[in-house]
């Protein structure tokens, strides 16, 4: 399984880093292999008022009732890098910006697209203006372009390997007791250690609420169990040149 900071690093740079990668491949003709991901330092988040509270943190039923789940709406943001997401079992949709230029995604069964915006000449370094054949179309992450992301990718959206890697958060070692806290108007209990702060549901079923990490930025969770089906793109707006 996937490690936690695995995980959120390519929620943050994965689609990012493909799209970047692809579109100078479109540019330059070239079908070579994309770079890795690069990983880099999150903004720290201010932690929600506390006050006391003697419940203790039982990670074996918090990651029991995530794993249930059928459904998960997840947003958060690392300073420049923000995500919003949609993940349910059997589909993802939702995008990943960079300096404001977004990266659209859709995972439907298990295929995979990316969809590149006219932003993305900010992470692919084109000067300004300039044309790809990818502009307004979905790549297939089964592409040869996508060597070397696709299956990252893939993996990462897999609903159940995404819930087990945050539900593994807390596992870490030196959470205290429970502090009440209000998380959009849910009741919360909130747990800190040395790097991580974490909001769980105050009731049954206990599920993470919020998670914030100096390191690691801030990650919020909603809509447990309220899935919203994704549709694959359109057949026309599905990039078929070179590559694809």
């Amino acid at each position: 399984m996937i490690r936690p900071v695995s995980n959120r690093l390519l929620l943050r740079y994965g689609a990012v880093a493909a799209a970047a990668a692809l579109a100078c491949t479109a540019c330059s003709g070239s079908g070579g292999n994309a770079v890795q991901p690069p990983a880099a330092a999150a903004a720290s988040s201010p932690a929600a008022p506390a006050s006391p509270s003697a419940d203790p943190l039982d990670p074996a039923a918090i990651k029991a009732a995530m794993k249930k789940a059928t459904a998960v709406h997840v947003k958060g943001s690392d300073g420049g890098t923000t995500f919003d997401m949609q993940i349910n079992r059997d589909s993802v949709s939702g995008s990943i910006s960079k300096d404001g230029a977004a990266v659209p995604l859709v995972r439907v069964g298990d295929k995979v697209w990316i969809k590149f915006t006219r932003g993305m000449a900010k992470i692919s370094g084109r000067p300004a203006g300039a044309r790809s054949p990818l502009d307004d179309k979905w790549v297939s992450m089964d592409s040869p372009m996508a060597q070397g992301f696709g299956e990252g990718l893939k993996l990462f959206l897999d609903f159940d390997v995404f819930v087990s890697g945050m539900a593994s958060e807390t596992d870490q070692p030196g959470f205290g007791t429970g502090q009440p806290a209000d998380v959009a108007g849910t009741l919360a209990l909130r747990y800190e250690n040395d790097s991580t702060t974490i909001f769980i549901e105050a009731v049954e079923p206990h599920r993470l609420l919020r998670l914030e990490s100096p390191k690691q930025g801030t990650m919020e969770f909603s809509g447990w169990d309220q899935p919203v089906p994704a549709k694959a793109p359109p057949a026309a707006e599905i990039y078929s040149g070179p590559g694809s």
